[in-house]
């Protein structure tokens, strides 16, 4: 059998001071102020263990084997190394495979074979607040018999990774450990050892250029597949590009190499983003970005739109404009009563839900009913300043419905209350639109046609109807506070 590589990461910064060692102690056992306050728990009493050592005083332990082998260490500057950091993991669906106490058992086996056969100190923790079941290790620099320092190069860790890929197989853990050490990454650029001297004296290698260039072009506004990447690299960078198949090749016509002939590189050797496809695997994944946008912003416009009147909310219910309601209320008293009981959103849910107003019909337009709403809230029964005392209203207006109580109406009702149709239409919708409730210009309303529509159903009822009954019963509005 081959050899298979489990996951050990390595690349976390070393404790350079006593604070940064007692920090990542305090981290790992889930022993910060902060992680107390939130009540996060990263391990169980069960669960954490240390070699050499107190596992509850990992820190202070590693400050005594310093001082016995004359070692130097900074409380609080980042001088010396004090101790590394690392942690291996295993994949989320092998949970079902692996418990906290078979990663505990499989942690001090690794802490065994790589610290402390070696005689250094090491405290190791399971942690269980993630999805994936990870440990995570302190290790000590300071050997406890000579005082070396702990190496931990390219050849250790590949040994990690061997020893625990070694330890995920034989429990079966199939999606814990890989067939090689290296994990593949598109994203990765690949650079030759030139490349990295050129970048060590803070130059641009003529790869370096080409890469700039082509990102470029993938992230143009004008760019949605290869085809157009190739075009915007010929006729806006001037890059010669050949694409041939599944291959394509890059020259710089400024940067000629050894002879004049001109250095051409294949996208293979820029890195995997760069190849044919590559390129249109990205450019496939900016176009599903660009099409998410666009609905992003059409159901933002769409919410704005039905939002119109709530900064006129704001401005009542926040008092800006207190002289104003003093002038248009008749009960200031019982106005801010009110106003300390619900708020304007709440007044209008309970106003919507008492009137039967379905939240989701997009026939339905809100304005006429949030001026219905917020004249009752103001006190007065008109729309702005304008307080019209209701003894004052004539008998017809007393009796006629409201916008809000009109709709409910059926066409049979409605025809009782009006008078029979006449034969100018322009007429007949513009007093359809007042009566309920909608503004000359059908401003906020997102179905217009739908208005439309409906003032022809009830054109049309009314003329057949017509010459409709006398009034016997005044319907009385409904929902009105006295």
């Amino acid at each position: 059998m081959g050899k298979v590589y489990g996951n050990v990461k390595v690349n976390y910064a070393p404790c350079k001071s006593v604070g940064q060692l007692k920090g990542a102690t305090d981290y790992i056992l889930g022993n910060m102020e902060q992680q107390r306050k939130e009540g996060i728990i990263k391990t169980r009493d069960d669960l954490y263990m240390a070699f050499g050592c107190n596992r509850d005083n990992f820190a202070n332990t590693q400050l005594i084997t310093r001082k016995m082998h004359e070692k130097k260490y900074s409380r609080w500057l980042p001088k010396e190394i004090l101790a590394h950091k690392m942690s291996i993991s295993f994949h989320p669906e092998d949970n079902n495979k692996v418990t906290y106490e078979d990663a505990f058992e499989m942690a001090q086996e690794f802490a065994r074979e790589f610290f402390w056969s070696k005689d250094y100190e090491v405290l190791f923790a399971v942690h269980t607040d993630t999805v994936h079941i990870h440990v995570h290790f302190i290790v000590s620099n300071c050997n406890l018999k000579d005082g070396s320092s702990y190496r931990r190069g390219p050849k250790e860790l590949r040994e990690m990774c061997v020893f625990f890929g070694e330890q995920c197989r034989k429990r079966g853990l199939t999606h814990s450990y890989r067939d090689t050490f290296y994990v593949a990454d598109k994203e990765r650029e690949r650079k030759t050892f030139p490349e990295y001297q050129m970048k060590k004296r803070d130059k641009l290698s003529f790869k370096d250029e080409l890469r700039t260039y082509i990102k470029l072009a993938m992230n143009s506004r004008n760019t949605k597949t290869l085809e157009d990447v190739v075009e915007e690299l010929n006729s806006i960078y001037r890059i010669n590009v050949r694409l041939k198949g599944k291959t394509i090749s890059y020259a710089l016509p400024h940067r000629p190499g050894k002879g004049g002939k001109l250095q051409a590189v294949r996208g293979s050797k820029l890195g995997d983003k760069f190849t044919v496809a590559g390129i249109t695997e990205y450019m496939e994944k900016k176009e599903m970005k660009r099409l998410e946008y666009e609905r992003l912003d059409a159901e933002i416009e769409k919410a704005n739109d039905s939002i119109n009147d709530y900064d006129q909310w704001e401005e009542w219910k926040n008092g800006s404009s207190t002289e104003q309601i003093e002038e248009v209320l008749p009960d200031k008293d019982t106005y801010n009563e009110r106003k300390k009981d619900i708020s304007f959103y709440e007044g209008f849910d309970q106003f919507r839900e008492e009137h039967q107003i379905p939240e989701a019909d997009d026939e339905i337009f809100y304005g006429a009913a949030f001026e219905d709403f917020n004249g009752e809230w103001q006190g007065n029964n008109g729309n702005g300043t304008d307080f019209i005392k209701e003894e004052e209203k004539t008998a017809d207006e007393q009796s006629f419905p409201s916008p809000s109580d009109y709709r409910k109406l059926s066409l049979e009702e409605r025809t009782k209350l009006l008078p029979p149709p006449s034969d100018d239409q322009m007429t007949e919708l513009k007093a359809y639109q007042k009566r309920m409730g909608y503004d000359e210009n059908l401003s906020g309303i997102k179905y217009k046609m739908s208005v439309f529509d409906d003032f022809q159903k009830e054109f049309e009822y009314r003329k057949k109807a017509a010459p409709h009954e006398e009034i016997k019963t005044p319907i009385r509005r409904r929902g009105r506070g006295r």
